[in-house]
């Protein structure tokens, strides 16, 4: 769940802080290695379901996954994927090892990167799964080169959605799927007395965070030339997912060996709890689609 930007040589300070929200140790590969092993895992045979805690950064983790895949059904071998906003690489290793695709994975930070390269190898599936550091609104991929883009909770970070998704509409084949769940702007507008919880997980404060609403994404995409196949709301399910966290937090006293806040710090918690304020306040919605991509000929 992380923005993807322009690198280095072009960065603006917006980008910067958005990496630097989602950057926090260039030890991290090291960090989860060391947590797995506190859970007991043989961390030399590792498979992708022991690294589900960590690596489904996302709401309502591995199953959200596991939900989209069966939305767009039919995932084949020969399939190519372009996951945009990879992270850490869980749902590129979950489709790699059940489905056999070959997949490229594109984040902004390059320590996610690198530590998304490290647990394929380790998972064995570093034939099947590559991640680039790159930017969603200026990919560097020929046209119509995926079957599928898939990306989960990384439209947030990105302010102009016509270039991410005029992109994503210009990589995929033609009668290719988009498949987005994303959290977007609510009905609820803030006023006196009544405004956005920050921090969340994908943004400090509101320089980081540009949502739009449901309504407003799907004429984009329309507009783009997309065809809309399949869009629900999850909000309810967030919301319930997001209630058994806190209660695990709490049960846990804030540390198991091995979570989400492994990525994101001591501030989890924090971000997790305001996440819960926003969806109850209705600042935010989570909804999740399916899209084909029409080209003319």
């Amino acid at each position: 769940m992380t923005y993807i930007g322009s690198d280095d040589n072009g960065i603006n300070s917006s980008s910067i802080a958005i990496k630097n929200h989602y950057s926090h140790s260039k030890n991290l590969g090291d960090i989860i290695i060391s947590a797995l092993q506190k859970t007991g895992k043989d961390v030399n045979t590792l498979t992708v379901d022991d690294l589900a805690p960590i690596d489904e950064f996302h709401t309502r983790g591995r199953e959200a996954t596991a939900t989209l895949v069966q939305l767009v059904g039919d995932l084949k071998p020969d399939y190519y994927v372009l996951d945009v906003g990879s992270g850490i690489g869980g749902p590129s290793r979950y489709i790699a090892s059940r489905f056999g695709c070959h997949i490229i994975g594109l984040d902004l930070v390059e320590e996610y990167c690198n530590v998304a390269r490290i647990l394929a190898k380790r998972v064995g599936l570093d034939n099947l799964v590559d991640y680039r550091q790159g930017d969603a609104t200026d990919m560097s991929f020929e046209n119509s080169s995926f079957d599928i883009v898939w990306t989960q909770h990384a439209s947030m970070n990105i302010a102009d959605k016509s270039k991410l998704y005029s992109e994503m509409y210009h990589v995929l084949k033609s009668a290719g799927r988009l498949v987005v769940y994303d959290i977007f702007k609510g009905p609820k507008k803030e006023e006196k007395g009544s405004t956005f919880s920050y921090p969340v997980p994908w943004a400090s404060d509101p320089s980081m965070s540009f949502l739009i609403s449901t309504e407003d994404t799907r004429k984009l995409l329309k507009d783009i030339g997309f065809k809309e196949l399949i869009w629900e709301d999850k909000t309810a399910s967030a919301l319930e997912w997001s209630y058994q966290m806190i209660k695990r937090i709490q049960a846990d006293d804030g540390t198991p060996p091995i979570g989400l806040h492994t990525l994101m710090g001591p501030k989890w918690q924090t971000m997790v709890k305001n996440l819960v304020k926003n969806y109850e306040e209705g600042f935010v919605v989570l909804a999740q689609g399916v899209f084909e991509c029409i080209k003319l000929r």
